[in-house]
């Protein structure tokens, strides 16, 4: 039940005379859109003008029928998937904007909820913002391997269930955004710097659906690939004499595919995290300037690991702050028309609760840098969806080192069953 609210590309198959077609169309009459017409007008009711003539076409995917003001648990992956995977889809009341923000909980890839990122989601949506909060699989360790590439796999399915089901929930094709928190960072940025990769290619995918992320907010995590439980996640160290091993590991360097990525990325971490993360950021934001993309890197003063989270229905202090930062930069990578303020609902501070998350710990780094194979992606990349100009902390090149950060763990009631992955990809 609803709950109310406190390298595969074109995207379609399209056909150059439909689009043309529909685009003539919806010029025609009294020159504006309807409600029932385009991204944003089923909760918001207001005109704007057409972004990208793929809105125009119907969905390929069946309507979720999550109506404005409530969230509703959905199925995101496709009938082929070997498990299906929910998500909890919220839509704003009213003065929706047409981008979608698919949110991504911690956990170190075994353990966390989507439920314990509600907090996120309402800070969203109370900015008119739809939210998307998926699980995704998770593994026991000590048990089988490899794990990489299944959860993965369910980041680029949620990105296509949203693409697929765009028109339905009042949002553009070209501003689906995910942010990752910790475990689900490292996620996320594999999906923003491997768009349309036919190596993840599969029944765990939407066919004929792009997966494409069109602007990545990474919170506390390296980049690189690291992280706990490696050698079982890859199927071996990083320096394996397995090719396949080898090809996991690379696939999973966000900050040496960067120059894949196709829109603008901002980075958070605390002051008092690991500071190999900032290193991190610095060098992926770095990596994305040098190919043309923009790129924002924040540190939060006194912000350990996990150091936005609050409680389920509220984010911390620093957790508060940090949303402003998000919220500014989606108001200017992501403008509506007419334009609007980043942030208008009032936050009374003094009643977050006091929080800086937990010190961090450590797991072994990489040990060779990352050489993808030419030739691996299928498709070019599609230009920047934003058009602003981005400011970023100083960067420097992430070094190989033996200390460590934890992945936060979101507290929830709600539980996620972990399930073993058989290996997928090449």
């Amino acid at each position: 039940m609803p709950r109310p609210l406190p390298h595969r590309r074109p995207t379609f198959l399209l056909v150059t005379g439909l689009v043309l077609m529909l685009v003539a169309s919806g010029c025609s009459g009294d020159g504006g859109t309807t409600a029932a017409d385009g991204p944003g007008e089923q909760a918001a009711g207001r005109q704007r003008p057409e972004s990208d003539p793929a809105d125009l076409l119907p969905d390929p995917l069946p309507d979720p029928e999550v109506a404005p003001g409530t969230c509703k648990i959905v199925v995101y992956t496709p009938p082929t998937a070997r498990t299906p995977q929910r998500g909890e889809l919220c839509r704003p009341a009213t003065d929706q904007r047409d981008v979608a923000v698919t949110v991504l909980h911690g956990g170190s890839g075994v353990g966390g909820s989507y439920a314990g990122m509600r907090s996120w989601a309402d800070r969203l949506v109370a900015e008119g913002y739809v939210a998307f909060l998926p699980e995704y699989r998770l593994f026991t360790p000590g048990t089988n391997s490899p794990i990489f590439p299944g959860p993965e796999q369910n980041v680029k399915a949620a990105v296509q269930f949203l693409r697929g089901t765009a028109r339905a929930i009042g949002v553009s094709r070209s501003h689906l955004v995910v942010q990752g928190m910790s475990a689900g960072a490292r996620l996320g940025a594999v999906a923003y710097t491997t768009p349309d990769d036919a190596w993840f290619a599969g029944p765990e995918l939407w066919p004929d659906i792009s997966d494409e992320v069109n602007g990545f907010i990474g919170f506390y995590h390296t980049y690189d690939g690291s992280m706990q439980y490696s050698s079982q996640y890859y199927g071996g160290p990083d320096d394996s004499r397995d090719q396949d091993v080898r090809d996991r590991w690379d696939k999973a360097d966000g900050i040496t595919n960067a120059s894949d990525a196709a829109g603008p990325a901002l980075f958070i971490t605390g002051s008092r995290d690991w500071s190999l993360i900032v290193d991190h950021q610095n060098a992926f934001a770095e990596a994305l300037r040098d190919a043309d993309l923009e790129a924002d890197t924040r540190v939060v003063t006194g912000g350990n690991h996990g150091f936005d989270t609050g409680t389920t229905s509220r984010l911390s202090r620093l957790g508060e702050e940090a949303a402003s930062e998000v919220l500014r930069w989606l108001n200017e990578m992501f403008p509506q028309d007419p334009p609007r303020e980043a942030q208008t609902t009032d936050i009374d501070l003094a009643t977050a609760p006091d929080r800086s998350g937990e010190p961090p710990t450590t797991y072994e780094t990489r040990r060779r840098r990352s050489t993808p194979r030419s030739g691996s992606s299928s498709t070019t990349r599609a230009p920047s969806q934003s058009s602003s100009t981005t400011t970023a902390s100083s960067t420097t090149t992430a070094p190989v080192s033996t200390t460590t950060t934890t992945e936060s763990t979101s507290t929830s009631s709600s539980t996620t069953t972990t399930d073993d992955v058989e290996p997928a990809g090449p």
